[in-house]
């Protein structure tokens, strides 16, 4: 994450840079909002190259409205132009749908009916805002195995965006996911792992 500590922030990033590391992950739910303003301030007074690195941002917690959070179309794409806003950049890299959105208590066929209209309605959006020029690939944030699995079939049944990559939680103490849950979905649709750390250090894998 980027701090909200301008000085410090820009201490760190610099440092990082310039020892090759270029990807910078945020969200919009970082410190409402001022983490990506902090990152958009400091690449802008850079003046870095925007080939040069990588930025990501997770949308889903936007604000206290019903219309601000969740993964809705109307979110994703309103919440994706706030954080260009604050990041002061064309596109991002990578929109991360961070969690799944599927609320409900139904069961049986009425719950399998709805997490495919929620899915559907993440994979068109995603899309959308990818054909738009807003951003260049989507991903997952914990996601399980099978909700990244039906956001990619019907992708390719509609001939949609998929998903390119799943940010997961992995540390000393949660490896479960990564090591033994995700590696056969990696095997059949090349989704590789974008992981973190339970404390938000990340640690960038693009294959």
């Amino acid at each position: 994450c980027v701090c909200v500590y301008p000085q410090i922030a820009d201490s760190v990033m610099t440092l990082a840079y310039d020892n090759g590391i270029n990807v910078f992950d945020t969200a919009e739910v970082y410190a409402s909002g001022r983490a990506e303003t902090t990152l958009g301030n400091i690449l802008e007074k850079k003046g870095w190259r925007r080939s040069s690195y990588v930025v990501t941002t997770k949308i889903y917690w936007g604000g206290p409205a019903e219309t601000e959070r969740g993964l809705s179309r109307k979110h994703i794409i309103e919440g994706l132009r706030g954080s260009l806003a604050r990041l002061k950049l064309d596109y991002v890299d990578i929109i991360f749908a961070n969690r799944s959105d599927v609320n409900s208590p139904m069961e049986g066929s009425q719950r399998v009916s709805l997490c495919v209209h929620v899915y559907a309605e993440v994979v068109r959006a995603m899309t959308f805002v990818i054909n738009q020029g807003m951003a260049m690939y989507w991903g997952t944030s914990r996601w399980n195995a099978m909700e990244i699995m039906e956001a990619y079939s019907i992708a390719r049944q509609f001939n949609l965006v998929p998903p390119v990559c799943e940010q997961a939680e992995y540390n000393y103490f949660q490896r479960d996911k990564v090591e033994l849950h995700l590696p056969e979905l990696y095997h059949k649709i090349g989704t590789p792992p974008h992981t973190h750390t339970h404390t938000q250090r990340r640690v960038h894998t693009l294959r």
